[in-house]
């Protein structure tokens, strides 16, 4: 008889979860939206879209959210919509019981702009996903142009990957000594852009003085950058690099230099 009750009881417990449930779904679907709040949260640098501009693209694209019930709002569309979106690296859509929807987006970190040698130019994010220019809005990375012949056709759906790419795409070193730069502060603060000459050797323009750095090749890339900090930060510091008019970098433990 105990063992009845407490399935009954249990059951009942289960039934009356359910039919709360359901009511509590049933009346937030029947909800106004009545405000609708989209944010970029993250680092407030260089951010390739606005706030303001996917707000325009979800109501464009959806004829308005305010004043529809939670049930008449696509979810999945405004999904859709952000995810085709090259800027963004996630979203997360709530709504409140008062009706207030929020979404809450993660852009991209442009890393790298490329501009190849038919003179198309993107960006490369830190993850190594490719992302066209937004006009008004640029990026300050470094930037490499040149001989950079990339094969590249379409930026569009699906996003394009560093690691879709041939495994010897000059892209996909350019990137991957972008994010070596980085990950050095003073290296960063030091070098402007890359130029790739016709025999595909880099040469790099500094922040600072009127020289070029002949860099060579990708191989032994640290090597190279770790003979460039000790020049700067031993020899440069006492001879100075106002007068120099290149830095060599490609021979083995040599940094050869000519003045003008």
């Amino acid at each position: 008889m105990k063992k009845i009750l407490r399935i009954s009881f249990w059951m009942l417990l289960i039934a009356g979860v359910i039919v709360l449930l359901t009511f509590i779904g049933q009346k937030h679907n029947e909800t106004i939206c009545h405000s609708f709040d989209l944010s970029i949260v993250g680092p407030d640098t260089d951010h390739l879209i606005t706030a303001e501009e996917l707000s325009e693209m979800i109501i464009i694209r959806t004829d308005t959210l305010k004043g529809k019930t939670l049930a008449e709002i696509d979810f999945n569309e405004i999904r859709r919509i952000l995810n085709s979106i090259p800027y963004i690296k996630s979203a997360d859509i709530q709504t409140e019981i008062s009706g207030r929807l929020n979404i809450r987006i993660i852009l991209r970190q442009a890393l790298i702009r490329i501009t190849n040698k038919n003179k198309r130019s993107y960006y490369i994010d830190t993850e190594g996903y490719l992302m066209p220019l937004n006009t008004g809005h640029p990026a300050r990375v470094i930037i490499a142009n040149g001989n950079i012949n990339d094969g590249i056709s379409d930026l569009g759906s699906p996003q394009l990957h560093v690691d879709s790419l041939a495994a010897n795409s000059i892209v996909k070193e350019l990137w991957e000594m972008a994010a070596y730069m980085k990950g050095s502060p003073f290296i960063k603060r030091m070098i402007g852009q890359i130029w790739v000459n016709a025999s595909g050797e880099l040469e790099m323009t500094p922040m600072i003085g009127n020289y070029t750095i002949h860099f060579g090749t990708m191989e032994n890339m640290e090597e190279k950058f770790e003979k460039l900090v000790t020049f700067y930060r031993k020899g440069a510091g006492k001879a100075g690099w106002i007068d120099y008019k290149s830095i060599d970098l490609k021979y083995t433990n040599q940094v050869i230099c000519s003045k003008t």
